[in-house]
């Protein structure tokens, strides 16, 4: 019964006035931002064709992509196992690694350096967050050159570090 009497003001509801039917004519349409500076020769800006990115935006961008890339790594690997088997992911490793052990240490590289560089950049966006004071453009330059180079170093190591130990030779007397 209750349900009556909400249900009792909504049937006097009438259309809106911006259902009704209106009528158009036809205009001719105004050319876009782009078209007109085109034709005033002047670029359009700011716009990535023409603009040039500093480092520092570059390697925000770079923190970003590894992000995304880190993550979407991660969603293969769990839809691979949990599509093909708990061991087909690291079965399918395994057999790149046993058919071309040459790649082991380039494919660690490739593994460990996004990892290493969105870890310290994501480092860097907090200390920056944290201590905003102090900080001015070339030392944030400063520090996006250092964290390429401490990257690109660290990834490095890890993938010589990591590296198994050469089979013993065999030793004729």
């Amino acid at each position: 019964m209750w349900l009556r009497g909400l249900a009792k003001p909504l049937t006097n509801v009438t259309p809106p006035s911006c259902t009704a039917p209106r009528r158009t004519l036809c205009v001719a349409s105004k050319p876009s931002y782009t078209d007109r500076m085109d034709k005033t020769g002047r670029p359009v800006s700011p716009h990535l064709m023409i603009y040039r990115l500093p480092l520092i935006a570059w390697s925000s961008v770079t923190v970003r992509f590894t992000g995304i890339f880190g993550s979407a790594v991660v969603i293969a690997i769990a839809g691979t196992t949990l599509l093909g088997g708990s061991g087909m992911a690291s079965d399918a490793v395994q057999g790149v690694v046993a058919t071309h052990p040459e790649l082991v240490p380039a494919a660690k590289f490739a593994v460990a350096w996004p990892l290493t560089y969105h870890w310290l950049g994501n480092i860097r966006h907090i200390v920056w967050d944290m201590t905003v004071k102090g900080f001015n453009n070339q030392t944030m330059l400063h520090t996006s050159y250092g964290i390429y180079a401490i990257t690109t170093a660290l990834s490095a190591a890890i993938a010589i570090y990591s590296l198994p130990p050469a089979p013993p030779k065999d030793q004729k007397k």
